[in-house]
């Protein structure tokens, strides 16, 4: 047989290496989803004809939210959990209703494994120490204070974190000053149905799996991927070199693949809501709020029902499971692991939360339209985090006051636009410039390699930099999700809400 020239050779081992190459984006493709690019610039394309004034954007009535963590003490990483925990903020759509307590430590040294039909029933091990947690540590009665920002000396109740939070008129400064004027009455009876009943507790049970140990399971799996290609080439071709190509691939992807390895979070999160109604409330008013008005007499009788009253309650509303992984840059995966921790955990929660919206209606959360841009289309500052996906369908609600009480009525619908929507988790951002910076420096690195295995395997992590630069269908550079608009065109307008669509009914 004739040899062929040696620059066909050379083409035949180019074709050899890139059919290799595409084979491993296919075989990992589930891993890292892919998208149109998440990171490239936004230039914005339309003109804000209409926006929402930037001291006006935050000033929209919030629920109210009180988060704690289950500790493990034994369990694996459980000092940094607890740390990160402290540090993680609340959701920037939810007030923060912290209580002193941040934590309790679980029953179980160790978190235990709860058949499904188990958990969340009084016979899950959670929920017995949230019940001796909530009625030892009277949580019920302590959100109310905190809502009256009660002083504990003296009894005194004040409804100044009502008027900052309801956006009400601050003339309204006390209880008789509000009850004496018909706008008052209908502004305590709105702060309760608005604000005061849309008080929540979240309790999470975080638990971290080392993802070395699921890297190195991927690592494995990848080789034997990729042995197989390579073996079925072999017979295909009748060329033994495809094996051997497909051997030394799989061993290349699988030490890249424990390369970026990183962290697995699981979470179960508990919700329950502060139980407030007209009873309670009109009991409230008239046998336990104390002011400087009151008589020294009176405030002593008062002051010692309020903290001996059992009025004041939570209802477990239900809870969800849910995980997060860090599959992290090269960059990323070099800084402390405190911080790797808080981008996952932080990450947990919120995936955490949006699903529990999902679940219960009376937990979601309503969000103003930012912008109407010139092109039909609306911004809004929501995106990943509150799980926004091309798929979600939102409401757009208008607030009416005609009964004193604010209810609001359903003018649109929207949808998020493709490519457009925001990538606002925690860290993105920063993790999106990250990515592009790998993928840069290994593209480099594959123009500049002194051997043809040092060019492929920087080949190959620049791919693999590229398809986890895609994985998300986010996109970190922009300032806010665009949607657009599916019906009540003509009745839109900035600084009305918006509400994803009910997908589940309230249990």
């Amino acid at each position: 047989m004739t040899a062929l020239p040696a620059i066909w050779n050379t083409n035949i081992n180019y074709m050899k290496k890139n059919f290799f190459i595409i084979a491993l984006i296919c075989a990992t493709a589930p891993a890292f989803a892919q998208q149109p690019d998440s990171v490239s610039a936004e230039t914005p394309e339309a003109k804000k004809v209409k926006v929402l004034e930037n001291e006006k954007i935050d000033e929209y009535r919030r629920s109210s939210l009180y988060q704690i963590l289950i500790q493990h003490p034994n369990a694996n990483y459980a000092s940094t959990i607890d740390s990160v925990f402290m540090f993680i903020e609340t959701p920037d759509k939810f007030n923060n209703h912290d209580l002193d307590v941040k934590a309790i430590e679980s029953s179980a040294a160790k978190a235990k494994k709860v058949k499904e039909n188990v958990r969340g029933t009084e016979k899950d091990p959670n929920i017995k120490d949230l019940s001796a947690f909530i009625d030892e540590h009277a949580v019920a009665r302590e959100m109310v204070a905190k809502w009256f920002g009660r002083d504990p000396e003296t009894g005194n109740f004040n409804i100044d974190l009502i008027v900052d939070r309801g956006y009400y008129d601050a003339s309204f400064q006390s209880i008789e000053a509000a009850d004496s004027d018909a706008r008052g009455k209908a502004m305590l009876a709105d702060a309760g149905f608005e604000l005061i009943g849309k008080t929540f507790m979240t309790a999470n049970d975080i638990t971290f799996i080392d993802h070395g140990e699921n890297s190195e399971k991927a690592s494995k799996g990848i080789k034997a991927g990729l042995s197989i290609l390579g073996g079925l080439a072999a017979i295909a071709t009748g060329d033994n070199s495809f094996q051997k190509l497909g051997d030394d691939a799989g061993n290349l992807v699988g030490t890249i693949a424990n390369e970026i390895a990183g962290y697995k979070v699981n979470i179960i999160t508990y919700l329950y809501r502060l139980n407030w109604n007209e009873d309670v409330e009109n009991t409230f008013y008239s046998e336990y709020w104390v002011d400087e008005t009151t008589s020294p007499e009176e405030r002593a009788k008062r002051k010692e029902a309020f903290e001996n009253s059992d009025l004041f309650t939570l209802t477990y509303v239900g809870h969800t499971v849910t995980s997060a992984e860090n599959v992290s840059s090269k960059s990323f995966s070099k800084k402390p692991l405190q911080e790797q921790f808080m981008k996952v955990c932080t990450r947990a929660i919120d995936k955490a939360i949006v699903e529990l919206q999902r679940e219960y209606d009376e937990f979601k959360v309503n969000v103003p339209i930012y912008a109407v841009n010139e092109d039909g289309t609306v911004d809004v500052k929501i995106g990943l985090k509150e799980g926004v996906n091309e798929k979600s369908r939102y409401e757009v609600l208008m607030p009416d006051m005609s009964t004193g009480v604010t209810k609001y009525k359903k003018v649109g619908m929207l949808k998020p636009v493709p490519g457009k929507i925001w990538d606002n988790r925690f860290g993105a951002l920063e993790e999106a410039e990250m990515l592009e910076a790998d993928k840069k420096a290994a593209e480099e690195e594959a123009a500049s390699a002194e051997s043809q295995e040092e060019a492929d395997k920087a080949e190959v992590e620049a791919e693999v930099a590229g398809a986890e630069e895609a994985a998300e269908e986010g996109n970190a550079y922009l300032t806010a999700t665009t949607f657009s608009i599916i019906s009540g065109a003509d009745s839109i307008y900035p600084g009305l809400l918006i509400r994803e669509e009910t997908i589940k009914n309230v249990k």
